[in-house]
C-alpha cells in the first residue's frame, strides 16, 4: 500500500551545519503532524532543490532519520514516515533490541573502534587539521544542546559529526574510511547508549577531554581520552542494555529488524 504524498512548505537552509538543519526541519514536520506515519517524503532531488543543499547531504539526513527509526527508505520508492516522535517508547525498545540481537557484533565493533579512535586522536593531536578541529568544536556545541532534552537524534548526529571531525583532523583518508564505515553501522547502538542514565552528560565531558587534548597537541592524552571514551560506552552498553535485559523476566521476543537498517 502506497503512502500519500504530501506537499510541504520547506525553507531554504543556510550553508552551516546543513545535515542538522535538514534533520530538524523534517523532524519538526513529523512532530507537528504535517507528516504522519505512512506518508511519503518528496524525492531527494526535490528536497535538495527546496532545502538548497546537495543531494548527498539530503541522503545523509534521511539515512540518520531512518537509522533512529523515524523513516523507512524503500528502494526505488523513496522515504516514508515510519513513526511519530511520540512513539518514543517503541523506538527506545527497537534500539535496545537491535543491540541485543547483535550483541557479539557490537562488542567486536566497539573493540575495533577503541583502537581506531585512539590512533585517530593521536594523529589528530600531531597534525591538527583546522577543518577537523572546527568540526569537533561545532559538534560539541550541538552535543551540549542535545544533552539538555535529551534529544537523541541531535546527540547521535553530534556524535557522528565529532568523530568525523576527529578523523578529518587526523588527515588520514584510509583511517577515516574505516572508522566512518564502523560508525554508520553502529547508529542504533549510539541511540541506545545515549538513552541510558547519565550518558549524554558523560559523553559531553568525554568528548571535551578528547578535543582539549587534540587542540593542545598532546597526542598521548588524546589517545588515552579516546580509548577511555569508547571503554565508557562499552560499560554503559553492558550495564544498562545487555545486563538489564538479562535481569528482565523471560517472555516472547520477536526478532524485528533494526529501525531503518538491515541485520549486520
Amino acid at each position: 500500500m502506497k503512502g500519500r504524498g504530501v506537499d510541504l512548505h520547506l525553507e531554504p537552509i543556510q550553508p552551516v551545519r546543513l545535515k542538522k538543519q535538514a534533520v530538524r526541519q523534517i523532524r519538526r514536520l513529523i512532530e507537528e503532524g504535517t507528516l504522519r506515519p505512512g506518508d511519503r517524503l518528496p524525492g531527494e532531488r526535490q528536497l535538495s532543490a527546496r532545502f538548497q543543499i546537495s543531494r548527498g547531504t539530503v541522503r545523509e539526513a534521511l539515512q540518520l532519520l531512518e537509522a533512529i527509526g523515524l523513516l523507512e527508505i524503500r528502494q526505488g520508492e523513496g522515504a516514508f514516515v515510519r513513526a511519530s516522535v511520540a512513539d518514543a517508547d517503541r523506538l527506545r525498545l527497537e534500539w535496545r533490541d537491535w543491540v541485543l540481537r547483535h550483541r557479539d557484533r557490537v562488542r567486536e565493533m566497539l573493540e575495533v573502534r577503541e583502537g581506531l579512535e585512539a590512533l585517530a586522536a593521536e594523529l589528530a593531536a600531531a597534525r591538527r587539521g583546522s577543518a577537523g578541529l572546527a568540526q569537533m568544536a561545532a559538534a560539541l556545541d550541538q552535543m551540549t544542546a542535545g544533552s539538555a532534552g535529551p534529544d537523541i537524534a541531535l546527540l547521535v548526529d553530534a556524535d557522528l559529526l565529532f568523530h568525523d571531525g576527529l578523523l578529518r583532523a587526523a588527515e588520514n583518508g584510509v583511517l577515516r574510511d574505516l572508522a566512518t564505515t564502523l560508525g554508520r553501522e553502529l547508529v542504533p547502538e549510539r541511540a541506545a547508549v545515549f538513552d541510558t542514565p547519565g550518558r549524554p552528560d558523560r559523553s559531553v565531558a568525554e568528548h571535551r577531554e578528547i578535543y582539549a587534548a587534540v587542540r593542545a597537541g598532546d597526542a598521548h592524552s588524546a589517545a588515552a581520552a579516546a580509548r577511555e571514551h569508547i571503554a565508557s560506552v562499552r560499560r554503559d552498553i553492558e550495564r544498562h542494555v545487555l545486563d538489564a535485559k538479562r535481569r528482565e523476566p523471560r517472555g516472547d521476543h520477536h526478532d524485528r529488524p533494526a529501525p531503518g537498517s538491515q541485520d549486520v
